[in-house]
């Protein structure tokens, strides 16, 4: 049949052609092309707030794995703190009285909201605990409790005098202020948003955090230079000789390492870190060992896996990095002018610093603790500008002042 001979000749010229080719060398190969990316890492996300001499903020959100800025979101006056989530990123807005929250930009550049509060308000702090942010109201002695979406303000809780600082405890239960005024703090059901206890603590306190297993709270007293624990079950000071413990000068700041099980603490006045054992089932329980780092220390993290510290610190424009093994500086690292906030990744892999003094971020890879830099040796992490129209290198820039890094 026809189509029997067509197919004949065709299979008959295939391995004429097989056969014409067995000397040659060509071999034809797929050979991948590859990407090109700064840093090539699970994807997250940093944001971090900075003002503009007028008060208008901004919130900046950065791609971590990529170093690059990928959306700037005008929020309200002198933004101070800001809540990094996985879904939102929630800003307090000091100057203006209110609570900006929007998208983060990898899911959209979009949904921009503003939360209004009372006069006088002057929000300071957030925590977002079972789904509702609290927001510390400084200027008027309440916790203020958002919820819904949009976020709305349904009720206010009396706690004492200039609430600076909120931690909520990993277990949901309950939330914890800090009164600066009144020299307390005010633990608050989340079930019912109703005052558990007042518990007196040292002068002025400035910072707390909780333990990741929800069973202290550690309140850093900066008119004191203690720290103060608090059994998160009895809402009562811990009952151990060494409570409150003696740390550095003027401590400002803590953080809490849930890998090693110890409190990190900034002491400004004195140049030093104090580490604590926070475990509380070891005999060293509250001990502390107190490290020299730079000039006025003022933020302190610890990366996820244990096995170093880093301190920025605003005075000296540098980080120090602590081995976590021997409690020692290892390096010092330039950065910035005047660093006044730092925060790490969950992969351990960078830490990134907000620099008041110079506009900017840095960006310290962890895997030789070294900054980040393009190829003309500067930082490519800048704050937005003042006026955004304005053009060239010289336009001036808002000032950072907080960073956070979002969940893994």
């Amino acid at each position: 049949m026809k189509f029997s001979s067509l197919a004949r000749m065709a299979t008959t010229g295939a391995l004429l052609l097989v056969l014409c080719g067995c000397g040659d060398t060509f071999r034809p190969v797929a050979s991948p092309i590859p990407t090109v990316t700064p840093d090539p890492q699970t994807f997250r996300m940093a944001v971090f707030t900075s003002s503009a001499p007028s008060g208008q903020g901004s919130a900046t959100d950065v791609d971590v794995s990529g170093d690059t800025i990928s959306a700037v979101t005008p929020v309200g006056s002198n933004p101070v703190f800001a809540l990094a989530e996985a879904t939102r990123v929630i800003v307090a807005d000091q100057g203006s009285d209110s609570v900006t929250s929007f998208l983060p930009s990898l899911l959209a550049i979009s949904g921009q909201q503003t939360t209004a509060l009372p006069s006088g308000a002057a929000p300071v702090s957030l925590a977002d605990v079972n789904g509702n942010v609290y927001v510390a109201e400084s200027g008027r002695g309440v916790v203020g409790v958002l919820t819904g979406s949009p976020l709305a303000l349904s009720a206010e809780i009396p706690v004492g005098s200039a609430p600076v600082s909120l931690t909520g405890l990993a277990n949901g239960t309950k939330v914890y202020a800090v009164n600066q005024g009144s020299n307390s703090v005010t633990s608050i059901s989340t079930r019912d948003n109703t005052v558990f206890a007042t518990i007196p603590v040292g002068t002025a306190p400035a910072w707390a955090v909780a333990s990741s297993d929800s069973s202290r709270v550690y309140v850093v007293n900066k008119g004191s230079g203690t720290v103060t624990a608090i059994d998160a079950t009895t809402d009562s000071p811990v009952a151990n000789a060494g409570n409150p413990v003696t740390v550095g000068s003027s401590p400002n700041f803590a953080f809490f390492d849930s890998q090693l099980q110890r409190v990190l603490v900034t002491n400004s006045g004195s140049n030093s870190v104090s580490i604590i054992n926070a475990d509380p089932i070891s005999p060293n329980y509250l001990s502390v060992t107190n490290v020299t780092v730079g000039s006025n220390p003022v933020s302190v993290t610890a990366l996820a896996d244990g096995t170093r510290s880093y301190v920025a610190n605003q005075g000296s424009n540098n980080v120090s990095v602590i081995n976590n093994s021997s409690l020692t500086v290892s390096k010092t690292i330039p950065i910035g002018i005047a660093p006044v906030s730092i925060a790490s990744d969950a992969e351990s892999a960078k830490v990134i610093t907000a620099n008041s003094g110079s506009q900017d971020l840095s960006v310290i890879l962890t895997s030789n603790d070294t900054e980040l830099l393009d190829s003309n040796g500067n930082r490519p992490l800048k704050a937005p500008q003042v006026d955004s129209t304005c053009m060239g290198a010289s336009c001036p820039r808002q000032t950072p002042n907080f960073v956070a890094v979002g969940p893994g």
